[in-house]
């Protein structure tokens, strides 16, 4: 449930794609993660359980959003150690500041994930974000480089969706043009297509001992106001906004609400399982 490109004249140029990212993120920062969906923390959380930050360790955590996984680090290096946490959207290292005032040792600041400011990290972490990215493979040679010899590199990555969703996402989309429409499938080609795909890619890129663990989560909402709630919150706000602003989103927001209804009615409820991945490399 990711943030779509535009489509809409050409292919955009990187700074574009950034430009739109933080965009979205920084209009959603305000509500991002605190709509009562347990959702963002979780997996911060799995992938915390991943990197296993140590007392003393320094970590950079890029595209830190709110600070899912940015505040668990902060919790395990105590005191003597240091989190960076970056994100392009101003927003949301507002939010991240605000939430750690009690963990001086972690930093908040504005920087670019596939651009990190030159130090030395033992651990560089990414939760989310890296599909998000113009260029993975600069994103990889930079981390490579910020990282200590014996240093260690986790993200996480969605997985198969929950094939019972697709029609709500068809239906979101219906009236957009075709290539700006949302996607609820699985990449076909490129490393976030499989695991064995990205295996192959890190390896690629000159990382060793690449390991991933699955996390299946259940994600519930309330009712259809609640999961559109949701989705302004996050990267699916994008759509909602390329909708309003074409003044079609009342018949999207109808259109969906009556499959929710009917799903909830059918399922005793509205739920979907979140396939995420997280890997571990080194370099």
């Amino acid at each position: 449930m990711g943030w779509c490109q535009h489509g809409s004249v050409g292919t955009p140029s990187p700074d574009e794609i950034k430009a739109g990212v933080v965009g979205v993120f920084d209009r959603a920062a305000a509500t991002y993660d605190q709509v009562g969906v347990e959702f963002f923390q979780p997996i911060g959380r799995f992938l915390v359980g991943r990197t296993d930050p140590q007392p003393g360790e320094r970590v950079l955590d890029v595209g830190c959003g709110r600070g899912a996984s940015a505040i668990p680090a902060a919790q395990a290096v105590g005191p003597t150690g240091s989190v960076l946490a970056t994100d392009l959207a101003p927003s949301m290292v507002e939010e991240v500041r605000r939430a750690a005032n009690d963990l001086p040792w972690l930093r908040a600041e504005i920087g670019d994930a596939e651009q990190p400011q030159d130090g030395t990290f033992d651990i560089v972490q990414a939760g989310l974000l890296l599909f998000f990215l113009p260029s993975l493979d600069t994103a990889l040679a930079r981390y490579r480089d910020v990282l200590a010899v014996d240093g260690r590199f986790g993200f996480t990555w969605f997985g198969e969706p929950d094939a019972r969703w697709e029609p709500v996402f068809a239906a979101l989309g219906a009236d957009l043009p075709k290539d700006e429409r949302p996607s609820a499938r699985t990449p076909e080609q490129g490393p976030f297509a499989s695991v064995e795909r990205m295996h192959d890619h890190l390896s690629a890129q000159g990382w060793t001992d690449v390991t991933t663990e699955t996390l299946l989560h259940e994600v519930r909402v309330r009712d259809a106001d609640h999961w559109f709630e949701w989705s302004w919150s996050h990267g699916y706000r994008s759509v909602l906004e390329k909708l309003e602003a074409r003044d079609l989103l009342a018949a999207a927001h109808d259109r969906v609400g009556r499959l929710l209804v009917e799903m909830s009615a059918r399922d005793g409820g509205l739920a979907w399982r979140a396939e995420v991945h997280a890997t571990l490399a080194s370099p």
